[in-house]
């Protein structure tokens, strides 16, 4: 009998031998094809949320109740607070256990890890990580970790949806899109927000407003609304929000002071996460299979005084949003959740941070209404409306989705006249955001991934070849003792325009153009007094084998040069060939002609 793994290869080679050839050959089935992974995302989103409900129910209910039978009727030590501050580092290490020892993985899969799939080799990520992200994460929020549920499900939704491309032979554009069909339907369908879902996709994962990649992942964000709805019903979000409230045109100018606050708040979010996840990474005295277990105890440390910070916290952003929570609490958690957060995900622990930044925005907002309400007491402000604008201007500050956050606002409240207010606050967030964080987060460790992480379609596509596979090997260079009289020899004789000088070992020491020559050739004289090394010019461009097709052309835009010399690397500068500038352009219009092919 064959084992489990042969069988599920076989049915999945025989439904690509069936599906391969029509999927291949007509368009249509790519919109059939983003609906059932659509679909399948928006079931997976669910699921997951079920999942994490159950690893609450039995971690913080029926095993405690169980425990504190056996060892401690009395509750003298056995605390349920106490329990709550030591079940994150429990659930962190049955975390680390199921995805270390059954599957295999160690990286937490985020949105950035699905990022880079769809913008260099769509389909790659291994099938495996779909249910080690649902079993590691739900583990690890469930048992009050803080960290979200939304990154998991997009990085399921994504990988899925790469998955079935590959799987069915779909060219690299197709696969492409339905990596992004996938993210859409699990933004969809984890707040019954199909527009926020079909503009995440767009916006971030795959950074692409073309016709052909919007149909698809429109209908994949149907799909996945409809099955949440279906199993759910219609408004099932995480928070019932309430009615949105203007005092009146006038206090729209607040909101601005709000998105400056938010644009503060969100590198410091960044900049802490990067620092405990350079922290646990230095730990080398702690394997790194019990690294998530001590940061789920520094996160049950934290919740000994700030409880709130535990899990999703959406039922305290739920009180934030009608207006629960005192203005110094919601300050503490600020800053207490951020912590948290970057205890949990820094020690390697798996989740997302896209809850916990709606989290910090709503207590944010939350705050600063408050401080308007005590300032302004007769003008009628409601504290709860900032905390709704605060959630998307935060999330916008830190990622750089402002579409996303304007239309989940506006889904999320059923209320246009949150457009406006939303509106100044993302503008005022993101240029003050962009004083300390170039880019958003994801594009920043997409980046650190080596990933493409422009905005602008071509340069990302640009980004993904490198100048080795376009350079020229070959090229005639001159020794650095070589004599005046063999340079204008060499130079008589030979079609380039830049001529590499190397020294003995064949390191790049610079080059000779027209430009630096032009000075000496009616010096005759100099015949048998000058050598190259006397006349090179050091201060020129020069690429390595491993830069971007798009860095080549940035330095010929830059430099008035036809050729660039190209070497292993800047460190020993060993010559590797040259590049031109005609190889450079015609690369780049095979790439895009390449792209716009598979785009049809």
């Amino acid at each position: 009998m064959s084992p489990p793994a042969t069988l599920a290869k076989t049915w999945t080679d025989r439904l690509a031998d069936r599906l391969g050839p029509l999927v291949r050959s007509r368009t249509t089935a790519l919109l059939v094809l983003s609906v059932v992974v659509g679909s399948m995302s928006g079931l997976l989103s669910v699921s997951f949320w079920h999942a994490i409900r159950w690893v609450d129910l039995m971690g913080s209910i029926a095993f405690y109740d169980w425990l504190r039978q056996a060892v401690d009727p009395a509750e003298h030590w056995l605390t349920p607070a106490m329990w709550a501050a030591v079940l994150p580092a429990m659930g962190a290490l049955l975390m680390a256990g199921v995805t270390w020892r059954i599957f295999r993985e160690r990286e937490n899969p985020t949105v950035a890890t699905v990022m880079l799939d769809a913008r260099t080799s769509p389909g790659q990520l291994p099938l495996r990580y779909v249910p080690a992200a649902f079993v590691g994460a739900a583990l690890v929020i469930g048992s009050g970790g803080s960290a979200g549920r939304e990154a998991p499900v997009v990085a399921m939704g994504g990988i899925l949806g790469g998955w079935v491309g590959r799987r069915l032979g779909l060219t690299q554009r197709r696969r492409q899109i339905l990596i992004g069909c996938g993210t859409a339907a699990a933004i969809a369908a984890a707040f019954d927000a199909p527009l926020a879902g079909v503009f995440f996709a767009l916006e971030l994962v795959l950074g692409d407003y073309t016709a052909a990649t919007l149909s698809p992942v429109v209908l994949a964000s149907v799909a996945g609304t409809s099955v949440c709805r279906s199993l759910e019903g219609v408004g099932a979000s995480h928070f019932a929000v309430p009615p949105y409230h203007i005092a009146g045109w006038w206090e729209i100018g607040l909101y601005a002071g709000l998105g400056l606050a938010a644009g503060l708040v969100a590198p410091l979010f960044v900049t802490t996460h990067a620092a405990i996840h350079g922290l646990f990474r230095r730990l080398d005295r702690v394997p790194g299979s019990l690294k998530p277990m001590v940061g789920g105890l520094a996160v049950g440390i934290v919740a000994l005084a700030l409880p709130q910070v535990m899990g999703n916290g959406y039922e305290h952003v739920q009180d934030a949003l009608t207006g629960r929570l005192a203005a110094g609490l919601m300050v503490a958690l600020v800053f207490g959740k951020i912590l948290a957060t970057s205890l949990t995900l820094g020690s390697g622990g798996w989740g997302g941070d896209f809850s916990p930044l709606l989290f910090i925005g709503a207590m944010l907002g939350g705050a600063y209404g408050v401080g308007l309400h005590w300032l302004l007491p007769a003008m009628g402000i409601a504290a709860s409306s900032y905390a709704m604008v605060g959630m998307g201007a935060l999330l916008t500050a830190a990622v750089r989705c402002p579409i996303t956050a304007i239309l989940l606002l506006f889904e999320l409240t059923g209320s246009y006249q949150v457009i406006l207010p939303m509106m100044t606050a993302v503008a005022v967030a993101i240029p003050v955001s962009r004083i300390f964080l170039k880019r958003g987060m994801y594009h920043e460790r997409l980046e650190e991934m080596g990933g493409p992480a422009s905005d602008l379609p071509e340069t990302r596509l640009l980004e993904t070849v490198t100048v080795a596979s376009v350079m020229q090997p070959r090229a005639v260079t001159l020794s650095a003792a070589a004599p005046y009289r063999e340079i204008l020899k060499v130079i008589a004789t030979s079609d380039q325009l830049v001529f590499p000088v190397l020294d003995a070992g064949g390191r790049l020491l610079g080059a000779l153009t027209f430009k630096t020559l032009r000075g000496h050739l009616d010096a005759a004289e100099l015949a048998d007094l000058v050598v190259a090394a006397d006349v090179i010019s050091e201060d020129i461009p020069v690429l390595t084998v491993r830069d971007s097709l798009e860095r080549a052309m940035q330095l010929f835009a830059e430099w008035d040069l036809e050729e660039i010399p190209v070497v292993t690397d800047l460190a020993e500068r060993r010559f590797a060939g040259i590049l031109t500038r005609r190889q450079a352009m015609a690369a780049r219009a095979r790439v895009l002609a390449e792209w716009e092919m598979e785009d049809r």
